[in-house]
């Protein structure tokens, strides 16, 4: 009977060992996924943060050469009509040689199609109106992938199209309404973020 008592108690005792450690566990706080400033990323971050960067840079090249290359030979009416090709192009050629997704996007969109992904959205509306200046960027632990987000300045070259409004061109305007009949990307200030730049990184190439 004892040793029946005795086995009876250590099992009881072990179970309950058992459930305590598994409460204790799930209580536990995840690993923290982020966002992160950039420059505060954790190391094992910091290498998909770098293929990302390199992917930022050759969207925002691509991005100006067209948006010059319109405002030369045909004036801003030009420039709406083609300043997102190339930065498309590059972002899709990019993701298929590199297996990431990469884009543009904004708190006040002009392409409906820009909207922000879903771990970017809180990011994109809390820094709206912010400085460009006051925000370095963010990186965002996804899982099997890393999210970097880049803000984008509106410049003296982007007020013709992306400033106060009523100063637009009437052409601009007619060309705005035609293209973007729900756009909301007017109406900002030199220096402030006027969109992202986002890439997901896978973190194993």
């Amino acid at each position: 009977m004892r040793d029946s008592f005795g086995s009876r108690h250590l099992l009881v005792t072990t179970v309950w060992l058992l459930t305590v450690a598994a409460s204790a566990l799930q209580g536990q706080s995840p690993a923290p996924s982020g966002p992160w400033r950039i420059a505060e990323a954790p190391a094992n971050l910091r290498p998909a943060i770098s293929r990302a960067e390199v992917v930022i840079a050759a969207m925002h090249d691509a991005l100006l050469w067209e948006l010059n290359s319109g405002l030369e030979q045909g004036g801003p009416a030009l420039a709406i009509k083609s300043c997102h090709v190339d930065a498309s192009r590059v972002a899709q050629r990019v993701g298929r040689e590199e297996g990431l997704a990469a884009g543009r996007t904004s708190d006040r969109l002009r392409n409906p199609t820009n909207a922000p992904r879903a771990w970017a959205a809180p990011l994109v509306k809390a820094n709206a109106g912010r400085r460009v200046q006051q925000v370095e960027g963010f990186a965002v632990d996804l899982g099997d992938k890393v999210g970097v987000l880049r803000p984008i300045a509106q410049r003296p070259i982007c007020a013709s199209c992306h400033g106060r409004a009523a100063s637009f061109a009437p052409a601009i305007r007619a060309e705005l309404k035609d293209r973007y009949p729900a756009d909301r990307a007017t109406g900002f200030e030199q220096g402030e973020i006027r969109g992202w730049f986002w890439v997901e990184v896978p973190k194993q190439r």
